[in-house]
């Protein structure tokens, strides 16, 4: 690939070396209370947010074209239904349903639905009291990691969280976050190179399978769950899709340039 014409410009986004200690961990913190733009109680969310949320979740299911299905329940989970939450965090709306309503192949399920979801995310940026509201499909067969979910349905508690003293190793974190960010700007260096798609799916599979074991073995507050949320609060994250979708777009476009 020759003469990458990038809309972002790349190198702006890379800086030397990342060393641990100039890690942010700072959004990583236990709140005495649930959060208030969100929930009029400890047992109840406000309302006027149950029926925002309820309310994207059906346009989200009409938008996906699955409207006819059986869903067991659409819940809010992940750190606005906890005391972890911060300025970054997400309004996550998971819409439950057993995938094989759609077909008995799980990986085209998956593929379907997380494209739709893509779909959606690109046009409709929404946000509620401040925050992006992210919704999702989520298979019933599916363990749920998170310690809080509030079925919205229902309008209750499904597993409350409780308020707990939380042991927090920010110097491991710090090292693995600073490991993984490197590694990303490294890839986006290396965007013109034949190979970047090969090293784009083992690193996105790394840390995939990073927070995947995390959340198996020491839940959402496990340190491979904190470096992920720190790679996806700083942007890091979003960098390496943008990258993707920016290798891919000059590699099938065809300028004056290329022979």
């Amino acid at each position: 690939m020759n003469n990458i014409n990038t809309t972002l410009n790349f190198s702006d986004l890379i800086k030397e070396a990342i060393e641990p200690d100039e890690v942010d961990v700072t959004s990583i913190r236990m709140n005495d209370t649930l959060n208030p733009l969100i929930w009029e109680s400890e047992d109840k969310i406000k309302p006027e947010i149950r029926k925002a949320l309820l309310l994207n979740a059906k346009r989200f299911i009409e938008f996906s074209g699955i409207e006819k299905l059986t869903f067991k329940d659409i819940v809010l989970t992940g750190s606005l239904a906890n005391y972890n939450y911060n300025e970054n965090s997400d309004l996550d709306v998971h819409t439950l349903l057993d995938f094989n309503q759609i077909s008995e192949n799980k990986n085209f399920v998956d593929d379907y639905l997380k494209l739709k979801k893509d779909l959606w995310t690109k046009n409709m940026s929404i946000q509620i009291k401040g925050f992006d509201v992210e919704t999702y499909f989520q298979d019933i067969a599916e363990k749920h990691m998170s310690t809080g979910v509030y079925s919205l349905m229902n309008d209750s508690w499904v597993r409350k969280p409780l308020k707990q003293i939380i042991n927090i190793d920010t110097i491991n974190i710090k090292a693995k976050s600073s490991d993984l960010m490197n590694s990303i700007d490294g890839l986006i260096k290396n965007i013109t190179s034949s190979s970047f798609l090969n090293k784009y799916k083992f690193l996105k599979d790394k840390i995939k399978k990073l927070r995947q074991s995390g959340l198996e073995l020491g839940g959402e507050f496990s340190t491979e769950n904190l470096v992920f949320k720190i790679l996806r609060n700083t942007g890091y994250l979003r960098k390496m899709v943008d990258a993707k979708k920016e290798y891919l777009k000059n590699e099938l476009s065809l300028s004056e340039t290329k022979t």
